[in-house]
């Protein structure tokens, strides 16, 4: 009887311990970043290609964004404007945690789902996907 009821904890031991590997994927290369950054929508323009992006953080926090650059390929692209925020100037996220940017590159053509976006802050840099 012993052996009946050990087998049967092993069993139900044995099948609540099989877990089914969960794949998962993060907007940023970095968990360990100030902030996260969730590319929305590219749009073309006439000088190039304006990207919106979200930026989550911690509520009441500040940030400073130094620059941004285009990485497509071995090209590095340096973004020409920004919306949302200025360049080299302390902005707070607000208490939602999100502040909604858009930044101008130079870029001609569709950009492929492997460009990536690194920002230059006063904390480090964060690298993130350019597109979804």
């Amino acid at each position: 009887m012993k052996a009946l009821r050990f087998a049967a904890i092993m069993m139900l031991a044995g099948g609540a311990a099989t877990v089914a590997p969960v794949e998962m994927s993060a907007q940023v290369n970095q968990f360990d970043a100030e902030f996260n950054v969730i590319p929305d929508k590219v749009i073309p323009t006439d000088d190039g290609i304006r990207i919106s992006v979200c930026l989550v953080g911690i509520p009441t926090t500040s940030q400073c964004i130094n620059s941004i650059d285009l990485n497509v390929g071995p090209k590095v692209i340096k973004a020409t404007d920004i919306d949302g925020v200025d360049f080299e100037r302390a902005f707070q996220f607000e208490d939602t945690g999100v502040q909604v940017i858009e930044i101008d590159f130079p870029f001609k053509g569709q950009l492929p789902k492997t460009a990536t976006m690194t920002i230059h802050t006063a904390n480090g840099d964060v690298t993130a996907p350019a597109r979804q």
